[in-house]
């Protein structure tokens, strides 16, 4: 097999099986000057040999040492080198194939370049601490005799450890195992990287940039900034930040060369003008009151009991980039509070904002389930099928209702399930001896529940359709049907509402998640267009907001002006007049409304659901001045005035149940506020 090579441009170079001697003399190779044992190319008219291995070394390769510039393979050194070229990092002679920047003019023979410790992180310092020889493992035996030292980290060997045969050296084990590069707070401008020797250009001692002390041993540098810690100082205890260790921070003294007036606070992440506080064992930089921050807190406007404290949050398997207070991005190379069981993270200074006291949070300290519920069911199960391997639950007695429910697939009309009062798409549980339904997501509603906005515990009721309807504190709604109440602050919150209380939710009207807001804001609804002092959902990303009635809103619902379901929809895919078929007026081709996309029927979303679609409309009340049962209906242009207070009725009325009688009355709410 005939090649032609870089390294000898003049010849073709020939694979050859063995070769041994040449003249009487061992073949050495012209790539890293080793004896050829083996396979090799060779020049037929010239002295000139190579490994195999050294033929078909890459040009070009990338190593952590050097991570700026990739590495040139030359055949010979620069020829502009006024001195001998040294390997920066074994700190010998170059004077063959040669790894080299020109750039930097920064330089790695091929030993040293294709170590094991240079190719994945797992590699181990011992393999270019000592590349004359080879290290034997000692796992048991103790060395007592003086003046065995480690050549790492210059302690005495005990342990588990490594040596060489043939000389003085000797490795902790641990100090075999130390990461190539490392980041640190006190040089954040470039990785650091170990090296066992001093460059061969470098004149003075290594001395330790932290502690000032001479690094006689292995050392962390920057071969940019020229900046050095010896290990001790790089890899501290405290930097595992084990639950409960403290850190020992002090006031950096003015008179180490690491003075800093500007700084940027790894426990808070914002700026310092003064010397920060620094911890002695792994180099944070502090400001002086965030030294005493609380490692975790209880937040009014989280569900679980404690978010705790973090200088890497990177170290947390955490994928939230946004805080769950102010929704502004979080720089994950400083301090957070973050929260193990949902991934919230919070800015520490939005975390002390919003924390509870000492007392208040000691109080409310709670077993709870990662959703923060009581496991109490709201129902029975009566009866079980088997489908296959699937048992299904057939029938069950709900707290809510007198009857047993039965589960069924069919309906006749277009119900709506009494707790949520959205429209029923089948499967569903139903009672045979009144007209009483539930979905199978109202079915499994807890009956107590705690809200991060509450500090009791809710309950779990049905408000009948014979009983006034509640207004929900959060969308401000009338509803009936199920309600979390607090009874102590005389607080009810719907169902649909409930399900949504969370730091953050995906919705089908938007591609990016969006956030509860903390606190109310003027904000334009990008759904149905108000503006109001209510909570919204926002993205961090765009400007897109929405309320709590949109993000609520059913996904399908049913009118009598078409057979099929109407989706909601977010996008109009029509090019011409935007009409809603049901009122025959224009709508805004901006704002949400309800589609059947097979007979392109499109409508108001409150021409579909109506203007108090959560309120169950008839039923049967009594009034003490009237002697006819009167029934719940929305009003309508030609109802009289009410007979109470001689006002028209604007909205929900209750209305005789006598088609002779014309009497009608203001209908007012639980919760509502008049």
């Amino acid at each position: 097999m005939e090649v032609e090579h870089f390294s000898h441009s003049v010849h073709p170079l020939i694979l050859i099986n063995q070769v041994l001697e040449y003249s009487g003399e061992l073949v050495i190779c012209s790539g890293c000057d080793e004896p050829i044992w083996g396979p090799c190319y060779s020049c037929t008219s010239c002295y000139f040999f190579l490994h195999k291995k050294c033929a078909e070394l890459p040009r070009e390769i990338k190593r952590h040492i050097h991570f700026k510039h990739p590495l040139h393979l030359l055949a010979k050194p620069p020829s502009h080198y006024i001195l001998e070229c040294f390997c920066d990092l074994c700190s010998k002679t170059c004077e063959s194939f040669v790894y080299h920047c020109s750039v930097c003019r920064f330089d790695l023979h091929i030993k040293c370049a294709f170590q094991q410790c240079f190719f994945e992180v797992d590699g181990q310092a011992h393999q270019f601490a000592h590349i004359d020889h080879s290290l034997i493992s000692n796992e048991e035996q103790e060395f007592h005799v003086e003046g065995v030292m480690c050549s790492g980290c210059d302690e005495p060997i005990s342990g588990p450890s490594y040596r060489c045969t043939s000389c003085n050296f000797f490795l902790h084990k641990k100090c075999t195992e130390l990461p190539q590069e490392i980041k640190r707070c006190l040089h954040p401008q470039h990785p650091l990287h170990l090296f066992a020797n001093p460059p061969a250009h470098h004149t003075r001692k290594w001395m330790c940039d932290l502690c000032n002390k001479t690094c006689k041993s292995f050392v962390y540098r920057c071969s940019f900034c020229d900046f050095y810690l010896d290990i001790k100082c790089a890899l501290p205890p405290c930097l595992l930040e084990v639950e409960g260790q403290e850190h020992q921070f002090i006031c950096l003294p003015k008179s180490l060369p690491l003075k800093i007036v500007s700084f940027t606070c790894n426990a808070c992440g914002t700026d310092g003008d003064d010397s920060p506080f620094v911890c002695t064992m792994c180099q944070l930089l502090v400001h002086k009151t965030c030294i005493s921050f609380p490692r975790s807190i209880k937040l009014l406007i989280h569900q679980h009991p404690r978010i705790i404290h973090t200088y890497h949050l990177e170290q947390c398997d955490s994928r939230n980039k946004y805080c769950g207070i102010c929704r502004d991005g979080v720089d994950t190379n400083y301090g957070v509070y973050y929260c193990q069981d949902c991934d919230f993270v919070a800015h520490v200074i939005c975390g002390i904002q919003y924390r509870l006291s000492n007392t208040e949070s000691d109080g409310d300290e709670r077993s709870i389930t990662m959703n923060d519920e009581f496991k109490e069911s709201s129902f029975d199960v009566v009866r079980e099928i088997k489908h296959g391997d699937e048992r299904i639950i057939a029938e069950i007695k709900h707290f809510s209702h007198q009857h047993n429910l039965i589960l069924i697939d069919e309906f006749n009309n277009d119900p709506k399930c009494d707790g949520c009062m959205l429209p029923i798409f089948t499967p569903f549980y139903s009672c045979t001896e009144c007209n009483y339904s539930l979905d199978k997501a109202c079915i499994g509603l807890p009956r107590k529940k705690y809200w991060q906005y509450d500090r009791h515990p809710l309950i779990l009721i049905l408000n009948t359709w014979d009983e006034d309807p509640f207004q929900c504190a959060i969308c401000e709604q009338f509803c009936h049907g199920f309600s979390y109440n607090c009874d102590r602050c005389h607080r009810f919150l719907d169902v649909r509402c409930f399900k949504l209380t969370k730091d953050s939710i995906e919705h089908g009207g938007h591609e990016h998640p969006l956030y509860l807001a903390v606190e109310s804001e003027n904000r334009h609804c990008s759904g149905c267009g108000v503006s109001g002092e209510s909570q919204t959902f926002r993205c961090v990303v765009c400007e897109f907001n929405l309320d709590f009635k949109c993000a609520t809103l059913p996904d399908k619902a049913r009118h009598r002006y078409d057979e099929h379901p109407l989706f909601l929809t977010y996008i109009d895919p029509n090019d011409y007049q935007y009409v809603c078929q049901i009122c025959e007026k224009e709508r805004d081709p901006k704002l949400w409304f309800y589609r059947c996309e097979e007979c392109d029927f499109d409508a108001h979303r409150e021409c579909v659901l109506g203007k108090n679609p959560f309120i169950k409309l008839g039923g049967s009340y009594t009034y003490d001045i009237h002697p006819h049962p009167l029934a719940l209906v929305e009003k309508t242009d030609d109802y009289p005035a009410c007979h109470a207070c001689g006002e028209p009725c604007d909205d929900l009325a209750l209305e005789c149940t006598d088609y002779q009688c014309n009497f009608i009355i203001h209908k007012r709410g639980k919760g509502a506020m008049h």
